[in-house]
This record gives structure tokens, C-alpha cells and sequence, in this order.
């Protein structure tokens, strides 16, 4: 089935070049990309102003003829638009917002509001069908192949993982979570998250050194905001530089101990290669080293 998605830029600038690579590595699979022009109205870092992202935001979920909200990146701005999204209004026409990274203060929103979303790879990410490697290019391919399946909402997936040390077989509970740093600056604020009972949380990050990690993830355990999961799930921190010897797991498992809650670690999502689409709020179950979700 032919497939149209309206293409948005709700956090920071994208070099025009960036944007093109990746609208294009979207159209080789088949997809219909519309877009305003200009997508973007450049102010400091950002994409636009508050005002000009909302609009857009509004006006993409406003076309009747594309099937889900695709974000070109994230980096930052996301949070700002939440107390502007006329929520009723985007339930008009329920599409899935896509994307991740900063995203996630929008996807869990999204969640929260009964609209679908789905933690997935940008459309900038899209430009390495041109021209990666050819290993690169099957990776992201399929990532981007899997990810039109949840829009159209016919996917089940499976991922796999590890369980550290002496976590359960078994956990099932709805998916939440996304990007760390982004979690801990919600926590304080009207778009803080909070797991629902049982939940999957899937945390991931790049970049960030070791002891800003620990911070976060602190800041979330402190806030309660995991206090109800089932389980947290690590996926890539890429880039993200140790201090000494000690590997992250050990710090997350230390930070987590006083909710005596479990995690798994190895799950491809993330800013590497690897980032694996997920839909947000949909049942896993951690089983025999693999994370199931039906379709």
C-alpha cells in the first residue's frame, strides 16, 4: 500500500543537505514525503520559533492524505511545544508522530493523549540508504522497513537482550521510555513521565559521559518515576564515555537497587546503527533473552 507522510521539524536545525539525503532515502522506498516550504524558519539553534514548529506540528497532523508525523531530527525544542498542541485537535485525525531522541517528550505525550507513537529512527537517518555501506545500508533499511510496518499497523516484532544477573525470565508490560537525559529534564515539570504499573522502560543515549547518566537516571529514581515499572531495558549509549574501569551496567544496576527493579541491556535502539522501531504504549514480553511485541 502506498504510504504519505508529513514531514515536520519540531527541535533543531537540519542542514538543507541532510534533509534532502533523507527524504530522498525515503522516497527509494516508496514513500511520499510532503513537507511546507519552507520546513524550516532557522531561530538560534531551532528549526523556528515556538510558534512556527507548532503550526506545523498542527498542520501535519491536518493533511488528510498522509498517514503519520515524521520528524527530520531531534536534538532540541521538543518539550517546548507540548503546552501549545491542541490535543483535540490532533485526535481528529489520530496518525502516528514519528521519531526519537528528543522526541521522546512528545511520544510520551502522545501516549498519554490516546494518540499513537512510534520511538524510531528520523527521517535524516534515512539518508544512509544512499550512501552507507553496504552493511550500513541493509541495517537501516530494515530498520526503516520495520517502522513503515507499525504505521501501517501491521507489524509484530522481536528484539534481543540480556538479562543482568539475577533478573526474571520473564516480564510483560507496556513499552515506555526513550531517551535519558530527555526523561531526567521532564522530572519537575507538567511533562514529567511516570511508568505505568509493570512497564518495560527502554532508556538509551549518546554522547553523555558516565556520571551524567548516573545523574539521570538518579534524578528519575528520586522523582518516583520508575517506582510502578517491571523492568528497565539499556539499549546503545553511543559515544557515551566511562570514567574509570567500571561498566555502565554496574552503575545502572547500583542506581536501581533501592526499587530492587531489573534490567536487561543489549537492545538495539538507540543513536548508533542499530535503532530498532518500537511502538510507544504497545505490550512486550521479555522472555528467554528476546523482547516480543505483537502487532
Amino acid at each position: 500500500m502506498p504510504l504519505a507522510i508529513s514531514l515536520i521539524a519540531p527541535s533543531s536545525f537540519t542542514p538543507e543537505d541532510d534533509i534532502e539525503r533523507g527524504v530522498r532515502g525515503l522516497e527509494s522506498l516508496g514513500v511520499t514525503v510532503r513537507r511546507p516550504a519552507p520546513l524550516q524558519r532557522r531561530t538560534r539553534y531551532l528549526a523556528g520559533d515556538r510558534e512556527w514548529r507548532l503550526a506545523q506540528l498542527h498542520a501535519a497532523y491536518a493533511d488528510p492524505d498522509t498517514q503519520a508525523v515524521w520528524a527530520v531530527r531531534g536534538g532540541f525544542g521538543c518539550a517546548q511545544l507540548a503546552a501549545g498542541i491542541d490535543w483535540a485537535r490532533l485526535a481528529g485525525r489520530p496518525k502516528p508522530l514519528v521519531g526519537y531522541s528528543d522526541l521522546t517528550a512528545l511520544l510520551h505525550q502522545c501516549h498519554l493523549h490516546g494518540l499513537p507513537a512510534i520511538h524510531a529512527p528520523v527521517v535524516k537517518a534515512a539518508g544512509a540508504l544512499l550512501d552507507g555501506s553496504a552493511d550500513e545500508r541493509t541495517v537501516v533499511r530494515r530498520q526503516f522497513e520495520e517502522t513503515l510496518a507499525l504505521i501501517r499497523g501491521s507489524a509484530s516484532l522481536d528484539y534481543p537482550l540480556t538479562a543482568w544477573h539475577d533478573a526474571p525470565s520473564r516480564r510483560e508490560g507496556p513499552l515506555v521510555g526513550g531517551n535519558l537525559i530527555t526523561l531526567a529534564s521532564l522530572a519537575g515539570t507538567p511533562l514529567a513521565s511516570r511508568a505505568p504499573p509493570g512497564a518495560l522502560v527502554i532508556l538509551e543515549d549518546v554522547g553523555e559521559p558516565y556520571y551524567r547518566l548516573e545523574r539521570a537516571l538518579w534524578q528519575l529514581v528520586q522523582a518516583g518515576a520508575l517506582d510502578e515499572a517491571g523492568a528497565v531495558c539499556l539499549g546503545t549509549f553511543e559515544g557515551c564515555r566511562p570514567y574509570d574501569e567500571t561498566p555502565l551496567e554496574a552503575i545502572v544496576a547500583e542506581t536501581l537497587a533501592p526499587l530492587g527493579l531489573p534490567f536487561y541491556h543489549g537492545l538495539p535502539v538507540g543513536h548508533g546503527l542499530h535503532n530498532r522501531p518500537w511502538r510507544y504504549g504497545a505490550t512486550g514480553v521479555l522472555e528467554e533473552g528476546r523482547l516480543s511485541v505483537a502487532g
